[in-house]
């Protein structure tokens, strides 16, 4: 081999090995370049899900802003108050919610700007929670004195009308007319008055019957009509149509009544006289009288026939 071929082999190998070590240099930068973009990723990605966390978390704390909103806004609602400021809170922290997830600055930073105003707001809610608190107290306390007023008022009412049916009852008692000294006398066929205690029925044409209806301030001056009840000893009542007899009503019942009179009753004593002619004999036996007056029995009497 001669000097020129081997310097030329030479040349080779030093060729050779310089694109061996050049071809080594560039994997080595790839790999170096391969390596940071892989760790860039990782960071970014890092960062990213720290961002998305923190994002999370101060979500949380502003949704406990809106759970703090809500009782407010429904504690005024309770007691009447104006909910529009808090409504209107409500929709306004929706927005930061959002302002704040595409907040470019620190996260904390602007929570804590959001939260302090809010932080204000509810304080002066608060005073007015406080007020409506204390209005509503005070027309419970007044609704409560008026209730018991009102009780008071309607016993003094009840009281004063049960005062006053009594009163009414009493004066409706007391305007009652009374009939007293009922006498019996008989009237005997020749027109000849007796007045013993008993008399032979046979002897009876008619009955007399005298009674005086006592004064009495407090009743009506006004026309009164008096029925009078003559019952025989078998208890069924004289009743005639023709002798002046009729019937009338006590307490839902029909009364047979055997004669009836009418006067002006003027508070003063009145003297009332029946004269009854049956026009057959009499039974033997004892005799009711009862007087009537405005739906009551007002006197009762009897005599008695041989």
């Amino acid at each position: 081999m001669t000097q020129e071929n081997e310097k030329d082999n030479s040349s080779k190998k030093f060729l050779l090995l310089g694109i061996v070590i050049v071809l080594l240099l560039i994997n080595a930068i790839q790999f170096y370049l391969q390596t940071r973009q892989k760790q860039e990723i990782q960071e970014k990605t890092v960062v990213i899900e720290n961002k998305d966390a923190e994002i999370k978390v101060y979500g949380y704390k502003m949704d406990s802003i809106g759970t703090e909103l809500k009782a407010r806004y429904d504690e005024i609602a309770k007691l009447g108050g104006d909910t529009s400021t808090m409504g209107q809170m409500i929709r306004q922290l929706k927005i930061d919610k959002k302002s704040l997830a595409y907040a470019k600055v620190n996260i904390e930073a602007k929570y804590k700007q959001i939260k302090y105003q809010y932080d204000q707001l509810m304080s002066k809610q608060d005073t007015e929670i406080t007020t409506l608190r204390e209005e509503r107290d005070s027309l419970f306390r007044e609704n409560n004195t008026l209730k018991r007023e009102q009780v008071s008022l309607n016993d003094s009412v009840n009281d004063l009308k049960l005062k006053r049916d009594e009163l009414v009852k009493k004066v409706e008692l007391a305007a009652i007319l009374k009939a007293a000294n009922i006498r019996v006398s008989y009237i005997t066929p020749k027109d000849k008055e007796i007045f013993d205690t008993e008399y032979k029925a046979k002897k009876v044409a008619k009955i007399k019957i005298v009674f005086d209806v006592l004064d009495n301030k407090v009743a009506k001056i006004e026309s009164k009509t008096f029925f009078l009840r003559l019952i025989e000893p078998d208890g069924v009542a004289l009743y005639n149509t023709a002798l002046g007899g009729g019937s009338f009503s006590i307490e839902g019942k029909e009364v047979f009544y055997t004669q009836k009179s009418e006067i002006l009753y003027d508070q003063t004593l009145k003297s009332i006289t029946f004269m009854y002619n049956k026009g057959m004999a009499y039974k033997p036996g004892k005799h009711l009288v009862e007087i009537y007056c405005e739906g009551g029995i007002i006197g009762r009497g009897g005599f008695t026939l041989l």
